[in-house]
């Protein structure tokens, strides 16, 4: 959102703007939205101990270009690599910073994500955007002992196929393993068709004997529609190389036809979780031949050369969770959020100057009361609707329509249903 709505440029020397403020791809300014928003109002909402946010300058430190620190309540950056250069003498190595230009900074940033987290429980209150899976498993219940798989030197696991819809992400929060005749270290790949290099690759310590099954955590294992490193749809390939499998161990098989829905008089329950999980995902697992310098150079192989197995799971179990991620879609189409963005803003500086935590008075707040001041926010008190917030709220909701229907499972069209009524 940084650069969508600018800062107009301050005419005195104190309140001089970086010139990545003043940019503004829309063509508003946060002024534009309201007379009291003004860089004098702003310093005096700024708290009076920011300045403490900088480092204090020390004569021991080397510093680089670009580094700020304070010395006593004043703030300097530098302007080449230094060292024992003393900010207030040497000013061919430092120049004053106004601390007005970091404030206005966070406080951009605080008034987009508020924008954004408005925006999104907005889709969600609406029904238009929802988590769509939470933590299901691809499998419930462990393999029999007796049914292991033996190692054949080739790459094993599952192509997991998301729904190919904008927005939807899927993320594997947990692996689990099932295996027999030793422990050890079992290394797995995640692979897209569209990268020749394994995306995600984990160490996971199988520690249980006996065919005992255990489950690892993960961390940002995410599955998404379209990214920059790879291109959109496309399938996932979580496999690990039975060559690089410990000495004696051997994958415990749970058999689940991937092929063909379970069967429903038989177990109700897997049915239902069947056709949960399918909605969002299609699994196949498959192995192929690996090759001979797979494990110092994992890449990837030749898909066509997959071979399905529909009823073996290779001793993996994953636990994912499908939902709504509109971060693309968001900074793709950013230009429709700048009018709400710039009263977001207003609206924030307007109220904190209403409430005036540091107590600190200007001539506009001399000139208009508290009361004033929330009524230019929330309008008259009998609930008529006028004000900024009031104009804030019908620019949310001129985003939410801007943004129905767009996608068939993450921004969809509003589920009015039937309404009754009386004659």
């Amino acid at each position: 959102m940084r650069g969508l709505v600018g800062w107009q440029q301050g005419y005195s020397p104190e309140d001089r703007l970086d010139e990545s403020l003043t940019e503004s791809a829309s063509g508003l300014t946060y002024q534009g939205a309201h007379p009291l928003v003004t860089l004098e109002n702003v310093r005096c909402v700024m708290p009076e101990d920011y300045y403490m946010r900088y480092p204090e300058w020390s004569n021991a430190v080397e510093y680089e270009k670009g580094n700020k620190v304070r010395k006593g309540e004043d703030v300097y950056i530098a302007m080449a690599d230094n060292t024992a250069s003393d900010p207030t003498t040497a000013t061919d190595k430092w120049q004053p910073f106004s601390i007005l230009n970091d404030f206005l900074m966070d406080l951009g940033d605080q008034c987009a994500a508020q924008v954004v987290q408005t925006f999104l429980q907005i889709k969600s209150i609406l029904k238009e955007s929802k988590n769509l899976l939470e933590r299901r498993t691809f499998f419930d219940g462990a393999g029999r002992i007796n049914a292991s798989i033996e190692p054949k030197g080739r790459l094993v696991g599952m192509e997991i196929t998301p729904a190919y819809a904008m927005g939807v992400t899927a993320k594997i929060g947990r692996i689990g393993l099932q295996f027999t005749g030793g422990t050890g270290t079992v290394r797995v790949y995640l692979f897209h068709s569209s990268r020749v290099e394994p995306l995600y690759t984990a160490d996971l310590e199988y520690t249980r004997t006996n065919g005992g099954f255990q489950w690892f955590d993960l961390t940002d294992w995410y599955l998404p529609y379209i990214r920059g490193d790879k291109d959109s749809g496309g399938s996932w390939y979580l496999v690990y190389d039975e060559d690089e499998l410990p000495v004696g161990m051997e994958a415990i098989n749970v058999s689940k036809d991937w092929s063909r829905e379970p069967c429903g008089t038989c177990n109700i329950g897997d049915l239902a979780g069947w056709r949960e999980l399918t909605k969002y995902l299609n699994i196949s697992p498959f192995r192929v031949p690996a090759s001979d310098d797979f494990a110092e150079y994992p890449e990837l192989w030749d898909i066509s050369e997959n071979v399905y197995t529909n009823t073996l799971n290779y001793g993996m179990n994953v636990e994912v969770t499908v939902a709504c991620d509109l971060t693309d879609f968001i900074i793709s189409q950013r230009d429709i959020f700048a009018t709400v963005l710039q009263r977001q803003m207003a609206a924030t500086i307007l109220r904190t100057l209403a409430l005036n935590p540091n107590v600190r008075v200007n001539r506009n707040q001399s000139n208009a009361s508290r009361n004033e001041l929330l009524y230019e926010v929330d309008g008259n008190t009998d609930g008529r609707a006028t004000g900024l917030g009031y104009e804030l709220k019908k620019a949310y909701e001129a985003l939410d329509i801007d943004t129905r229907g767009i996608d068939r499972i993450c921004l969809t069209c509003r589920p009015v249903g039937v309404k009754y009524r009386t004659v």
